[in-house]
């Protein structure tokens, strides 16, 4: 059995005080801000255009009565050319509301486009998950090992072939080979004997 130069339970606390996930946390609130003030320009945009088509609908409708009350009360010379002046105005203003309507569709699916990145932002794929999470994990692993002294070297092939460990308070550095051979208990038991 070997016996610790420290207290565990303060070995154990400058583990626990290495753990940070406030920049993580950051992150997916600065995620959430942008994707809510995005979500918020769209529908303002979508409700201006509806807006302004409702307002043209109207305008047209004026105008069509208007062309009726004047077309009931001109004489005929003047009701032909009241009714190309309306009639061009009657096209001006479908070709305004059309073009308006394909502006509403182009946000209207735009708008559906945002949802469903949200939605995949939200679900999020769960082999993307697990990756970033098993690279998360190693990185903390590698992180504590560091904290302990021990530095890792990796041989390009997802594993580990070399160890560096640091006895700080003996002053000692030991280079400790990794071979497949042994288990990773046998290391284990190996690195606390050193440090």
């Amino acid at each position: 059995m070997v016996l610790l130069d420290e207290a565990p339970e303060f070995l154990i606390h400058e583990v626990l005080s290495n753990f940070n996930i406030s920049s993580d946390m950051h992150s997916l609130t600065r995620i959430s801000e942008t994707l809510a003030r995005i979500s918020t320009t769209r529908s303002k945009t979508l409700d201006d255009s509806r807006a302004t088509l409702r307002a043209l609908s109207r305008k047209m409708e004026i105008s069509k009565q208007s062309m009726e009350a004047t077309a009931s009360s001109a004489s005929r010379k003047e009701h032909g050319a009241n009714m190309l002046r309306l009639d061009r105005e009657k096209f001006a203003l479908a070709k305004g509301i059309n073009e308006l309507e394909s502006s509403a569709h182009g946000l209207e699916g735009q708008l559906a486009r945002l949802k469903e990145e949200l939605e995949q932002v939200d679900k999020e794929d769960p082999m993307q998950s697990a990756a970033v999470e098993a690279e998360d994990g190693t990185l903390l692993k590698l992180k504590v090992y560091r904290s302990l002294g021990i530095d890792l070297q990796e041989d390009g092939g997802g594993g580990y072939s070399k160890a560096v460990i640091r006895n700080s308070s003996k002053g000692d550095i030991h280079v400790v080979n990794i071979e497949r051979k042994f288990s990773h208990f046998f290391y284990a038991n190996y690195f606390w004997n050193v440090m």
